[in-house]
């Protein structure tokens, strides 16, 4: 089967407000580059809207509720706040006018274990029983449980798919491990091509954190170093946080500390992050390719991260990926770094971009289509 027409479901709208609602636009992009035809159902999420090509088609869009989830109990909430049974029947009606379904993000793939359909793809930006795994909320005494419903809901739902696409090997082992299912991983879409340092200058005594502060895992990464490495860095370092969605209580603690700058959202992380010596990630939390790493490894920028930081990288490019576990280690690195120049990190980038780019969605689409 020759694919033509595609229908995605995605659980955010396409934007560049998030990596992984970044990705799906740049996927739909690549798609439309080569002539696929693409039409779209989208998940509202406050304050951000879609960023599409205008021959994109938005034919409906899903309200997410807590009603959503008390009409589906058998399955998981984190699943179900999406489900919306109105734009199910509608799937179902159209889903043969498509030649491949694709469902975007676990919190949607629900959908496609009603819709009858030869090729439905789910692309699983994480695998959800990992991530959740590494949470420790307030209610301790429950979560072996809650953890134990998501994997089983997760299991049920991955088995509705004709094909699952990850974002690495280490996700693709995960889900053969726990759910006894093959898949395919591709890489990220990187933001910069043949990323350039002209009229860039890199700052020999500035570091920089990067995410969307409003998530956990990297809200508590930023406390953490704060708690635990910040007083303990006796070299004059400057301290660059790159990202929106921080929290008030975040930004009045950070303002106490004179050698932090908050730069909110930028248009151009890769750029802010490459005019720095390295990233820093001590994430403990999420799971999955973290794409603030592969932005900053696109521009030759090293990154100082834990393994959850690095979870899903096939290969540490040399002098970019430095280990740190612990807070002894981060603050060694950090009180005995090395300046790296421009030319310097513009060789690495151009090593990390032989090596990452390539391998995308549209290149599976051929043997997703022989399956079909």
């Amino acid at each position: 089967m020759i694919i033509k027409k595609l229908l995605i479901v995605t659980a955010f709208p396409p934007c560049q407000k998030t990596a992984g609602e970044d990705y799906t636009r740049r996927l739909i992009e690549d798609l439309i580059a080569k002539n696929y035809k693409v039409d779209l159902i989208y998940s509202e999420y406050a304050g951000h809207a879609p960023e599409l090509p205008k021959s994109v088609r938005i034919i409906d869009v899903i309200h997410p509720t807590i009603f959503n989830c008390l009409k589906s109990q058998k399955f998981h909430p984190f699943f179900t706040k999406r489900f919306d049974k109105r734009v199910l029947k509608h799937i179902q009606k159209i889903a043969d006018n498509y030649d491949l379904l694709y469902f975007d993000f676990s919190q949607v793939m629900i959908y496609s274990m009603f819709v009858k359909h030869t090729c439905k793809v789910l692309m699983s930006h994480d695998v959800i029983w990992q991530k959740y795994s590494r949470k420790s909320g307030i209610l301790k005494a429950i979560e072996p449980m809650n953890v134990a419903w998501i994997k089983e809901t997760e299991g049920k739902v991955l088995q509705s798919g004709s094909s699952i696409v990850t974002f690495s090997n280490k996700d693709c082992n995960l889900i053969s491990m726990a759910y006894n299912l093959p898949s395919k991983s591709v890489n990220f879409y990187l933001k910069r091509k043949n990323f350039s340092y002209d009229g860039i200058e890199v700052n020999s005594n500035v570091f920089c954190f990067y995410g969307s502060w409003n998530r956990y895992e990297n809200s508590e990464a930023i406390d953490w170093f704060i708690d635990n490495v910040y007083s303990k860095v006796t070299v004059p370092i400057k301290y660059l946080v790159i990202g929106g969605g921080m929290s008030d209580e975040l930004k009045e603690k950070l303002s106490k500390y004179i050698n932090f700058s908050l730069t909110g959202f930028v248009d151009d992380p890769v750029k802010v992050i490459a005019s720095c010596q390295a990233l820093i990630a001590p994430l403990h939390y999420g799971a999955g390719v973290k794409v603030k790493v592969v932005d900053a490894l696109t521009s030759g920028t090293p990154v100082i991260g834990t393994n959850v930081a690095f979870e899903g990288l096939e290969e540490d490019g040399e002098g970019l990926l430095y280990h740190a576990e612990s807070k002894e280690k981060v603050i060694d690195l950090l009180n005995n770094w090395q300046q790296i120049g421009a030319s310097d990190k513009q060789i690495m980038a151009k090593k990390f971009f032989d090596y990452y780019e390539c391998n995308h969605f549209t290149d599976l689409l051929p043997i997703i289509g022989d399956k079909g």
